[in-house]
């Protein structure tokens, strides 16, 4: 578990470092997070089925990594690069405080979606009851 917890942070500190050096297009800006639904299924899969359970599992977790820090950075250099002076300040600050609740939102849906595992893994000691499928 530790491990994939350093290699989502080594893939975010390398994703942010590189906003210096790259800013992804708007395309790419709106194809992320489609992207991290798509890591949300996978991991989800990955977690009920148990078809990939080894060290090789680290990899895709850097790369959740680098999807997630990518976002954030990119979308805060496209607000400051691609935003008039005048209402810049206030688009920088928006995005921040819309993504605090984004984060607060994902938190707590993730409650019930780790009950759910909770309940398909046969694991004891969910905050929350599933909304779907038999009792917890």
């Amino acid at each position: 578990m530790q491990q994939m917890y350093t290699q989502y942070q080594a893939g975010v500190f390398v994703s942010r470092t590189s906003g210096a050096f790259f800013t992804a297009p708007m395309w790419v800006l709106w194809l992320m997070p489609f992207l991290q639904c798509v890591n949300l299924i996978f991991f989800y899969a990955v977690a009920t089925t148990h078809f990939w359970y080894n060290y090789t599992l680290l990899i895709p977790c850097f790369y959740v990594g680098l999807l997630g820090g990518a976002v954030y950075v990119n979308g805060f250099t496209r607000i400051n690069l691609d935003l008039p002076v005048e209402i810049r300040e206030f688009a920088l600050s928006s995005a921040s405080v819309a993504d605090t609740f984004g984060i607060v939102f994902a938190d707590s849906v993730s409650l019930f979606i780790q009950s759910c595992l909770y309940q398909a893994n046969s694991i004891d000691g969910a905050a929350v009851q599933c909304p779907v499928g038999g009792k917890n």
